[in-house]
């Protein structure tokens, strides 16, 4: 798995990213940002799976994500998260 780091408004944004033909296979988000409640962070990892590697891709599902789900994450964005997922793919 490769890492990526994002440091954003709250907090750092850490993700461990496993590609396979240029796809998101797994995919591990961590650090000390906010978001609440905490198990969103689960389920956002799960909507990655099978997201394509591009910065396109990977930020329009995260903003879906955002769209469709109630949780709140305070001065942490969909730019964010994808930020630190490039990051890590392009480790």
């Amino acid at each position: 798995m490769a890492e990526g780091l994002h440091k954003s408004r709250s907090g750092l944004i850490r993700a461990l990213v496993r590609i396979e033909k240029g796809k998101i296979i797994d995919i591990i988000i961590s650090g000390d940002y906010i978001l609440t409640p905490e198990h969103y962070i689960d389920i956002m990892e799960k909507a990655l799976i099978g997201t394509e590697t591009n910065r396109e891709k990977i930020l329009a599902r995260l903003k879906e994500f955002y769209a469709k789900n109630t949780f709140q994450s305070p001065q942490t964005y969909p730019e964010d998260f994808t930020e630190a997922i490039i990051k890590a793919i392009n480790a």
